[in-house]
């Protein structure tokens, strides 16, 4: 089943008003469970969503072409993703044309230097759906996928911050809070340190507001670095027992195993895949993150030096393991269902790409990115003083110098380090 709206799933506009009409049928057949079948449509499933206190919140349902139809003039394998209001009207996708920022957000992006301030699409169905999915941390959301927000702003910071900026309604509060970043990681909600969701006054002033959002940034690159760093150390220390407790495949750069729960190294090799593809996910933020931070101090220090200049033999090995993914999707995407020997084709693909992954993923398995990542974690999103800077704290630390020295005093302002996005390819 698709997984990627933007590259899976029909567009609507090539959908009629029949089309329209055939999923809120066979949708309001499924609700008051009785029978209902349509010529050219089968309803999938679909899912509705109720908060804490019974609110209807939102409603979406995938359909397939059915009968002639998914021979003609879709493929079989097309799905179609709608939204639907609470009475089980269809919402279709209305398409999002940027225009200019509303007078608040104009004036807060002149306070926010180096910052994007872009407001977000407010369409009923798919664009509030959206909104309510980029909230990281926020709780119980004061708008459905009907009634739009007064105002909503996307904030991204010259590091990669992301921040949403939302206002309920006319004169309601505007809520400030982190927005999830790209690939974001399953995590353990105890071990990452949401910011937590500022609420400010109906008539707060742009330049409050931009200091709260120069305030938040750091903590919210904090919390995706604990997120990436957590996945991306469990999938290290889940291969690094699978190495060891399994039989290794011939040549396997892991020459040390012993015989464990699998019975081939090909069953060992597909349990390893999912941690595999964690790190091809995470491990480039990591690695671009790790270099941002990185000192010509840590280069030098003996207890992490060596494990930043092995670097890029785990940089290279995530670069391969995304190719052998990349490879996959390709050779999968060739697979009909309608080939005689679709499912054992499919295995033996499968089989290839975790045989190849085993392989290549070695150096990322026994490289040095839990050490680095816990290592400079402290540092990310903060403020790092220069060598001088340093230099001169020590000096006034050990009494040469008074500590109260203006010629001591640190800068108005540091630049933040840069963050740790990914690299572009």
């Amino acid at each position: 089943m698709p997984t990627n709206d933007a590259e899976s799933y029909l567009d609507h506009s090539l959908l009629t008003t029949a089309d329209l009409t055939a999923f809120e049928q066979l949708l309001a057949a499924q609700r008051d469970r009785r029978p209902f079948t349509d010529s050219t449509w089968r309803l999938v499933l679909s899912s509705s969503a109720r908060g804490g206190d019974g609110r209807w919140e939102s409603a979406y349902a995938l359909f397939r072409p059915a009968g002639a139809f998914a021979n003609t003039a879709h493929d079989e394998e097309t799905y179609v993703r709608m939204y639907f209001d609470e009475q089980g009207r269809a919402l279709p996708d209305r398409p999002h044309r940027p225009g200019p920022l509303p007078p608040f957000g104009a004036e807060l992006a002149e306070h926010l230097p180096g910052w994007t301030v872009q407001a977000s699409p407010l369409n009923p169905g798919r664009h509030l759906a959206e909104l309510r999915s980029q909230t990281w941390g926020w709780g119980r959301l004061p708008w459905d996928t009907v009634s739009a927000p007064h105002i909503a702003l996307a904030l991204t910071g010259p590091d990669g911050e992301r921040l949403l900026a939302v206002r309920p309604g006319n004169d309601a509060p505007l809520l400030l809070g982190a927005a999830k970043p790209d690939d974001l990681p399953d995590y353990d909600p105890r071990a990452v340190q949401v910011p937590a969701l500022v609420d400010l006054p109906p008539d707060v002033p742009p330049a409050t507001v931009a200091a709260e959002v120069t305030s938040l940034g750091p903590h919210c690159l904090q919390a995706v670095w604990q997120a990436r760093t957590r996945a991306a150390t469990h999938a290290v220390e889940a291969l690094r027992r699978l190495g060891s407790a399994c039989i290794p495949a011939p040549g396997s750069p892991w020459g040390h195993g012993e015989i464990g729960s699998f019975d081939s190294p090909a069953d060992r090799n597909r349990t390893a895949w999912p941690h595999f593809e964690t790190l091809i996910d995470q491990g480039p933020y990591l690695v671009a993150g790790i270099r941002a931070a990185a000192t010509i101090q840590d280069r030098l220090d003996p207890a992490v030096g060596p494990d930043l200049r092995r670097l890029y033999v785990t940089e290279t090995a995530l670069d391969r393991l995304r190719e052998v993914r990349d490879g996959w999707r390709d050779a999968a995407a060739r697979i009909t269902s309608t080939h005689p020997e679709a499912d054992r084709v499919r295995r033996r693909a499968e089989n290839l790409r975790n045989e190849e992954a085993w392989t290549v993923g070695a150096p990322v398995a026994d490289g040095p990115l839990p050490v680095l990542t816990a290592h400079l974690t402290p540092r990310i999103g903060f403020p790092v003083p220069d060598r001088e800077e340093q230099v001169k704290a020590a000096i006034a630390r050990s009494g040469n110098l008074p500590s109260h020295s203006t010629s001591l005093a640190a800068p108005a302002s540091v630049p933040l380090r840069p963050g740790p996005q990914r690299p572009t390819r």
